[in-house]
Parts: C-alpha cells; structure tokens; sequence
C-alpha cells in the first residue's frame, strides 16, 4: 500500500503542476500529501498556502507536550511563527482556515464543556475553584490577555490573524513593544511573566508555546522591513511563504466525485490531528514535563554536517557586518520542523515517537531551504517596489556578476554619475536584497530561476551590507 501510495502521489503532483510551484511536498509523509493533493484539486488551494498552514495547526495541536534535542542541553518546543504573503484573491484565508478547522472544533468543546462547569459551579453556590476557559486559538487579543490565554492553556496558543500587519501595527502603537518582547522571548524559549490589574500575583508561564500564523498582502509586507522587526530579530524568526505565480487558481467542476473526496480529504485530517492532540505531557498536566526527543545517530550527523558547512562559510566572512542573523536561526528553526515532520509521520501511521531520524531530518532541511528561497523572493519584491530607480537602472545595465571598477566606470560611462553616486548605489542595492556582495570589490545579482530558487542556496544565505 505504502509503494502504491508514492506511485499515486507522484503522478497527481505531476498533473497538479506541484513541482512547478517549488514547494517540497515529498517531505511531508504519504498519507499527508494524499490529502494536500485532494485539497488543491477540489478545493482550490494553493499547496503553498495549505502545507504550511498545516505544519502550523500540528505545532499548534502539539504544544509543549514534545521538545527537540538540538545539541548537548539545547532543546526546544516546536514552535513556528508563519506569515503568508500574496496579491488580493490568492487564496491565503481559506487553506488556513481548512488546516485549522479540527483546532478550532476542538476549542469549541472546551468552550461547552467551560459552559457546563460554569453553570454547575454557580448552582453550587459558587464555592471551591472558579472554572477556566481553555483554548488555544487567539485573535483579538491584549498582550496581558494572551498571556493570561496561555496560563489557562499552558499546553500552546496560536495567534491566528488573517490580515496580520494590523497586529504588528498596534503591538508598536499602543503596547510599547511588549507584545514583541513576549514572542522574542517565548520563541527564544524563555519564561513569561505578567502582573494582572488589581492583582499583586503574577502570572509566570515557565515553558511557553506561542505559535503564530496569519496572512498579509504583497503590497504591506514592506511594513515588516521598515518598523523595526528586522532590527530587534522578529524578522529573523518569521517564516515565510510568498508563490511564485501570482495566478488565482480557477474554479474547476471535476466529475470524479470532487464534493466527496474532499470532504473525506478533511476527515482524513481531522484523524491525524486528533492524534496530535492525544499526546500528552511526560507525567501529565500537573507537572507539565515534555518529552525530550534526540536526532538518533544517522540524523545527528547529517544535521551536523548541514550545519557545519554553513559555519565553516561564516567563519570565512572577516567583515561582522555581512554576517546574516537570520542564518543563526537555522539551526533551531531545522530542528523544530524536524520534530513537526517525525510527529506529522507518527500520527500519520508512518513512524514512531522514539526520536528524531534521518528522514524527518532532511525533510526539515528541505522545508526551511523553501521557506529561506520565499524569503528572498520577498526581499526582491520589497527592493523592486521601494528601491529607487536610478541604482535598479545601473544594476540592469551590469553583467550578473562585477567588480566594483566595472560599475563606476558604467555608471560614469551610461549614467554621467560620479564614483561616490555609484558606490551609495551599491549600498542601497545590497540593502535591498538585488545585489549581493560576494567578495571584496566584487558582487553579484540576486536571480531567481524557473524552479523560484535564488542564485543563493542553503548555504549561500544573501549578504546586504555591502561597503566598497
């Protein structure tokens, strides 16, 4: 069933043009693409919306309850932060909501069961302990509100918005960047705190689990770059997922029962996630202690390996100001989706809980490499719709790649502009993201293929504080 299963997938990610889009999907396990391609085919998702939104609802579904040993006493709980960029009618909203829909029913029988304990505990007079509402999706919310959320859930919240820019926008306006301090710090695996008004016992949260998903249009993701994120390191935490067709998918009227596999394509969904779900803490809710997963030995030293190559290409940069502080995130953010990817094919029936292996390893690999590729395309993006002309003007008239008397002689030459113009040129280009600084005095175009990959690779990561 397995081999036939593959053979399936394969065909239909041919005829549904998967492998055009870039997107691994042959990271995620057998029966999880099953469902992806039955999605995308009658419900006209885009695969990069929807596989990305599910990796979120299993982080979400997951919580604290299970932790990743990166290396020596390094361990983290799986948390993503998400933020998925498109053109008005792309279809961002509706796989998320798809993804979400098994969390959001399971937080709609805690709300029942809430209203039950609610009207038996004041039928008895209000006496003994007042009940709680739990759950795990957050909306409109306060920073004191989340985290007094996430006391009441000490297994995870997710902030799910769908336009999420206006989050960001009011956490600086009105919250003095504490709401940004809380998921620098959560993300960072550190404990929270919060006083209550009218109350001198704080809240503390030990081991918190905050993921956070949304969507915003390509004409705002700017706002990201110029508010500060990119400064205090929540740019460097975001994961991001940006298509490479801007296309809306048409709506297709298939007569091989479309209605009915669909349905039993969220079903199938519903299963997996319901398993996600039953995991529990190590000695139950009242202590709280996740289990603790290791990469087994063939998975340690290919992430290991990965890694290490990286390094050995930092430790190679002599200027501190060309080191990439999004890369140093790679390390945790592999390891997390490693985790997601061994308990994605547990609850898929593909696989155990016994630790982490090769296979779910490069898996994760695969998925921050497309996430990293997404960045980019996002950086290019915001460079063509904010750089100013006249350094695009002199980058098109230079061959990929250049040395730095190739471009003040051209700009003197084509532009009549000076060498400190063109070297300030330079600058904002590299700033940019269109132009990347490969040694001193030399440089090369930031160029996306066919396949939506940079010029860059996994162990190329852009550079764009470029000096002389």
């Amino acid at each position: 069933m397995g081999i036939a299963l593959e053979i399936c997938n394969k065909v239909m990610s041919e005829v549904q043009g998967i492998k055009d889009t870039g997107f691994p999907l042959d990271a995620f396990p057998e029966r999880v693409q099953t469902i992806i391609l039955d999605m995308v085919r009658y419900e006209n998702f885009k695969v990069e919306y929807l596989a990305p939104a599910m990796l979120s609802a299993v982080s979400s579904a997951l919580g604290g309850t299970y932790y990743v040993r990166v290396k020596g006493q390094w361990i983290t709980n799986a948390a993503l932060y998400i933020i998925m960029v498109g053109r008005p009618g792309l279809g961002k909203t509706p796989p998320l909501e798809a993804a979400y829909r098994p969390i959001r029913k399971h937080d709609y029988a805690l709300f029942k069961a809430y209203e039950s304990e609610l009207e038996a505990w004041k039928a008895a007079g209000e006496s003994g302990r007042k009940p709680v509402l739990r759950r795990t999706v957050v909306s409109d919310f306060t920073p004191e509100s989340l985290l007094l959320t996430h006391n009441s859930n000490p297994r995870s919240v997710v902030i799910l918005v769908d336009e999420i820019m206006g989050m960001f926008n009011s956490a600086n306006r009105y919250t003095n960047g504490q709401l940004i301090e809380q998921l620098l710090t959560a993300w960072s695996g550190g404990a929270l705190d919060v006083t209550r008004v009218g109350s001198t016992v704080p809240v503390h949260i030990e081991q918190p689990c905050i993921n956070i998903v949304g969507t915003t249009q390509t004409k705002r993701v700017h706002e990201l770059l110029s508010k500060g994120f990119e400064e205090n390191g929540l740019l460097d935490r975001i994961l991001f997922v940006l298509p490479k067709s801007r296309e809306v998918p048409k709506w297709t009227d298939w007569d091989d029962g479309g209605e009915d596999r669909a349905s039993m394509a969220a079903a199938r969904w519903e299963q997996i996630l319901g398993k996600v779900l039953a995991l529990d803490y190590d000695t139950g809710e009242e202590e709280r202690r996740p289990h603790v997963l290791s990469m087994d030995k063939e998975a340690k030293e290919y992430f290991f390996s990965w890694w290490n190559r990286k390094v050995e290409r930092i430790n190679r940069i002599e200027d501190d100001a060309q080191v990439e502080s999004r890369e140093m995130k790679h390390p945790a953010q592999v390891a997390r989706l490693a985790l997601l990817m061994q308990v994605l094919r547990y609850a898929s029936d593909e696989s155990h809980l016994q630790f982490v292996d090769l296979a779910s390893v490069k898996a994760a690999i695969q998925l921050n490499s497309y996430f990293e590729d997404s960045y980019r395309r996002i950086r290019s993006f915001v460079a063509e719709d904010m750089c100013e002309e006249p350094p695009k003007v002199l980058l098109s008239l230079l061959p990929d790649t250049f040395d730095t008397k190739t471009a003040i002689a051209t700009g003197r030459e084509q532009q009549n502009v000076s060498e400190r113009t063109v070297m300030n040129y330079l600058r904002e280009l590299c700033r940019s993201g269109l132009l990347r600084k490969s040694k001193a005095g030399h440089y090369e175009k930031v160029i996306y293929d066919k396949s939506g990959k940079s010029n860059e690779n996994d162990n190329e990561p852009p550079t764009r504080n470029c000096n002389g």
